[in-house]
């Protein structure tokens, strides 16, 4: 492996440590935000969902330009955008110039995340994805584990404008280094390629409704008319959907990846599985702060140990799956997490911090285990011409159980709080993710032991 694709992973993965930093930060330093603009609880939460619902909205976009304008092109118009929707939500002064700069924030967002993947997963035979994989993965694992310590100091010292501004030297840094580094792909785009009006219609639709029910049951804590209404839409878009991208001739992008055994399980069981760790930094750190009442650097600090775990399995995660496949380290880590889910509910201010730090650390190595498996294994049987569409698709869906783990979680605290004491609310909504995590473990216990190994018919990447 060159010391160059190394180096454009390396870049590859900065841009999504930038951009999931940026969209786990703003939900500690939100607070802060709602009281220098002046806005209530209902409007501040329009800052983060209208971020997530164009990342939904405009990621099945992402696979079009890139095949039609080439992927430097996009990542790099992606790095622009996302610099100036940094400066315009850092320097905004209302609510409505901070939700347009959002959304453009979203939109490159939502260019950038599938755009670095593919850059990685184009140039990279089947049998050397777990190793690039490893290097675009780190984001997913380091990003929302050090947001809330990072947003809890700078939101009590410093400005939540600097949450914002801090992306500004990053992406000048992407931009300058990866204009140089990354090769020009022109050879590869493909001018005439129609646009699917009818699919990206659908799908925005499905996202759309989907994620405004969602916020809509977890700010009025019931399932109001409108909300079953958007639920009905979704469910109807998405069959719709389905139907039409595998009958178009021409579709926004193709599924034929779920014929892969490996794909479909990453994607149904990996997907399941990051609704649940994606939640669990975020629901650790509001309810260290909430229920036992510490500071937001005291929370911070000891929801960062998640990190501590990550850091501490990486270097052995690729060799454990080499040596014994993906199957068992699947198990074995989704398992760590289940316990340790459960056990973070069970933390109270009698508690020692050795045993929040522990379980945490702990929760991060099962964290860190289970994404570089799901994610090495789900490319790996996918032929060098499909990747585009699996990658689109397998990024789509992986920020929708974010956003739907998120959401999970609130509703589940807004019903609760209704009959129980704050304590034990946080604690089922603890057991709630762990309970969830359930399903994929009986998907993986069933699949055969050599799920996930590359075969040698797949050696048709591009070299």
């Amino acid at each position: 492996m060159k010391n160059n694709e190394k180096l454009i992973a390396l870049l590859m993965g900065l841009s999504l440590f930038m951009e999931m930093l940026d969209s786990t930060i703003v939900t500690t330093a939100l607070p802060q935000i709602k009281d220098s603009l002046h806005i209530n609880s209902a409007n501040g939460s329009l800052i983060i969902s209208i971020y997530m619902m164009a990342m939904a909205v405009f990621i099945p976009l992402s696979g079009w330009l890139a095949k039609r304008y080439g992927n430097k092109t996009i990542w790099l118009l992606a790095i622009i955008m996302f610099i100036v929707s940094s400066v315009g939500s850092g320097s905004a002064s209302s609510l409505t110039f901070m939700l347009i700069f959002r959304l453009l924030q979203g939109f490159s967002g939502a260019l950038l995340v599938p755009i670095s993947r593919l850059i990685v997963l184009e140039s990279t035979p089947p049998q050397n994805l777990l190793k690039m994989i490893s290097y675009v993965i780190w984001p997913a694992l380091i990003a929302p584990a050090i947001a809330p310590f990072i947003g809890g100091v700078i939101s009590t010292y410093w400005s939540w404008r600097l949450i914002f501004i801090l992306n500004i030297p990053i992406g000048i840094f992407l931009f300058i280094i990866g204009s140089k580094i990354i090769k020009h792909d022109g050879a590869y785009t493909d001018k005439t390629i129609s646009f699917d009006w009818i699919g990206f219609t659908l799908i925005s639709l499905a996202c759309t409704s989907l994620l405004i029910a969602l916020d809509i049951i977890s700010s009025k804590k019931v399932f109001d008319t409108l909300a079953i209404f958007l639920l009905i839409i979704f469910i109807f878009s998405t069959f719709a959907t389905v139907k039409h991208l595998i009958k178009t001739t021409s579709p926004l992008f193709s599924v034929r990846a779920f014929q892969f055994n490996s794909y479909k399980v990453s994607q149904f069981g990996g997907n399941i599985m990051w609704l649940t760790v994606g939640a669990i930094p975020y629901l650790s750190t509001i309810f260290f702060q909430n229920a036992l009442h510490w500071s937001a650097i005291k929370a911070g600090s000891v929801v960062l140990f998640i990190f501590v775990g990550n850091i501490a399995i990486k270097p052995f995660a690729n060799q454990i799956i080499q040596r014994i496949g993906f199957k068992k380290p699947i198990l074995i880590s989704l398992f760590l997490i289940f316990i340790t889910t459960l056990l973070i509910g069970t933390v109270t201010n009698q508690t020692t911090e050795f045993y929040s730090i522990i379980i945490l650390t702990l929760s991060g190595i099962g964290r860190s285990l289970a994404l570089t498996a799901y994610n090495g294994m789900n490319l790996v049987d996918i032929p060098y011409n499909e990747r585009n569409s699996a990658n689109t698709l397998a990024t789509m869906n992986q920020n929708l159980s974010q956003g739907i783990g998120i959401a999970l979680v609130t509703i589940s605290i807004s019903v609760l709080n209704q009959y129980q004491p704050d304590l034990n609310v946080y604690r089922l909504t603890f057991d709630l993710l762990g309970i969830i995590l359930i399903v994929p473990l009986l998907e993986m216990i069933i699949q055969p032991t050599d799920i996930g190994i590359p075969k040698e018919s797949n050696s048709n990447a591009r070299n």
